[in-house]
């Protein structure tokens, strides 16, 4: 019954990949039957994906259709505007964006049923999908050329943004590199340095331990998608926490 269960899944899912483009999803489309009662663009089939009402075209009444408010980014079954990356409908500790990506259920923390949160086995690299241990690869990239950086688990994007790389006079070391160390909070700059930055939080140390680059979050600018550090990589607050997070010692980093 699983096996049924986990294959009508990954249909429903195969389905997705060509209506969202927001999600920049990787795996095949599968040809379905397309039934849309309600007329809103999401098949019957995707809307038992999304936990929407198939009768009806605006699950939560906001105004903006189903297909439109996922297309964009946004919960279709709430009526205040919020993305589908803020927002953990099930309280699994991971956010709907991911599950979706993923193909789990937004609404079971425990989609494959073994007793271990979604959120939970993808922090310690282990497949959410099923109840065998089978671990998955985390992969950081990072691009300089267009000042972004995606990260991946399993191979499947999970989140991509933009950030500031290293000036011209201090450039990001290219190459591929692996999480050394993680430290919570620390201090860049201070005497000898014409900057100050304290307890600056998510710290991600990549290259050897003689030379201190590190992804770590950036709270004293908002310039994000210029080079703006003196070597390391600056995230977004907002972003950085999680990154963090899913992180691990070993992680993979590549940066072009």
């Amino acid at each position: 019954m699983k096996f049924i269960i986990n294959n009508f899944r990954v249909g429903i899912v195969g389905s997705l990949f060509l209506i969202a483009a927001f999600f920049s999803f990787v795996q095949p489309a599968l040809a379905l039957d397309s039934i849309d009662t309600d007329s809103d663009g999401l098949t019957d089939e995707q809307e038992i994906f999304y936990h929407t009402d198939p009768n009806n075209a605006d699950t939560d009444n906001d105004g903006y259709g189903d297909y439109q408010e996922i297309f964009h980014g946004y919960s279709p079954r709430q009526a205040e505007p919020i993305k589908l990356s803020s927002l953990d409908s099930d309280n699994d500790g991971a956010p709907d964006s991911w599950e979706i990506r993923l193909g789990l259920d937004l609404l079971n923390p425990d989609t494959d049923g073994d007793g271990y949160s979604d959120g939970t086995e993808i922090l310690n690299s282990y497949n959410p999908l099923t109840s065998e241990p089978q671990k998955q690869t985390k992969e950081i990239k990072v691009d300089l050329a267009s000042q972004q950086l995606s990260y991946y688990f399993g191979g499947q994007e999970l989140e991509k943004f933009l950030i500031s790389g290293g000036v011209k006079s201090m450039p990001t070391p290219k190459g591929e590199f692996s999480v050394m160390h993680k430290v919570p909070e620390k201090t860049y700059g201070g005497t000898g340095f014409n900057f100050y930055y304290s307890k600056t939080k998510w710290n991600l140390h990549f290259t050897t331990a003689y030379w201190k680059y590190y992804i770590h979050g950036a709270y004293w600018h908002n310039n994000f998608g210029r080079p703006m550090s003196h070597g390391c990589v600056n995230v977004p607050y907002d972003k950085m926490e999680r990154l963090y997070e899913f992180s691990e010692v070993g992680t993979r980093i590549e940066i072009s």
